[in-house]
C-alpha cells in the first residue's frame, strides 16, 4: 500500500514537531495525521522539502453530531503526494464552526487556490493569506455554507437577476425583422 502515514512516519514527524502533531487516526486502513491549525503550514513546508511535492486533494467535512467524534467539528483534509517515492501523506486540521481559520497553502501549491475557495464556499473556512478568497460555486449573495450540518435544509435563498444573460428571444425577434427587411443572411 503506497500510503506513508504509517507509524514510523508518524513517529518521525511527532519527534520533529512535538505537540503540533496532535494525533494519528487510522481510517479504513489509511492513517491520517491530525495537525494543530497553527502548525499546518510549517508541517506542509517540511513535507514538501522531503519530497511531498504535489497537493492531490484538499476537502472539508463537518463532523457535528458524528457518533464518537469529540472536539472541533469542521475538518479540512489534505492529501500530499511524493512523486519520487510514490507515497502519500494525509493531514487533517479540526476547526470550530465559528471563526474557522487556517493558513492558506496557495503559496506552496498553486492548485490549493481553487480547493480552498471551494472549502470556503461550502463550509465557511477562512484561509488566512489566500490571494482571492471568494465564492467559487455559489453566487455572492448566497447566505450560509450549504455543506455544514447547521445549514437549514429548507432555507430559501434570495433571488437575483441573471448576470450577463443574453435574451435569446429578443435576439431571435431582431434577426427575423432584419431578415424580413432583406438585410439578413
Amino acid at each position: 500500500m503506497p500510503f506513508n502515514s504509517a507509524p514510523p512516519f508518524f513517529d518521525a514527524l511527532k519527534s520533529l514537531f512535538g505537540d503540533k502533531i496532535v494525533a494519528r487516526q487510522d481510517l479504513s486502513g489509511r492513517d491520517a495525521l491530525v495537525v494543530q491549525p497553527g502548525a499546518l503550514l510549517e508541517v506542509v513546508r517540511h513535507l514538501k522539502s522531503v519530497g511531498y511535492d504535489f497537493l492531490m486533494d484538499l476537502s472539508g467535512a463537518d463532523y457535528s453530531g458524528y457518533p464518537g467524534h469529540q472536539g472541533d467539528p469542521l475538518c479540512v483534509s489534505y492529501q500530499l503526494f511524493g512523486a519520487a517515492t510514490r507515497t502519500r501523506a494525509w493531514l487533517k486540521v479540526y476547526l470550530p464552526l465559528e471563526g474557522a481559520k487556517v493558513d492558506t497553502l496557495s503559496g506552496e501549491f498553486s492548485c490549493a487556490d481553487w480547493y480552498e475557495r471551494e472549502c470556503f464556499d461550502m463550509y465557511g473556512v477562512h484561509f488566512i493569506g489566500h490571494p482571492n478568497l471568494k465564492r467559487l460555486l455559489l453566487y455572492e449573495e448566497f447566505v450560509g455554507h450549504p455543506l455544514r450540518k447547521d445549514y437549514p435544509i429548507m432555507r430559501m435563498q434570495p433571488l437575483i437577476p441573471m448576470r450577463n444573460a443574453v435574451d435569446y428571444e429578443s435576439v431571435a425577434v431582431a434577426r427575423r425583422k432584419e431578415e424580413a427587411a432583406g438585410g439578413g443572411v
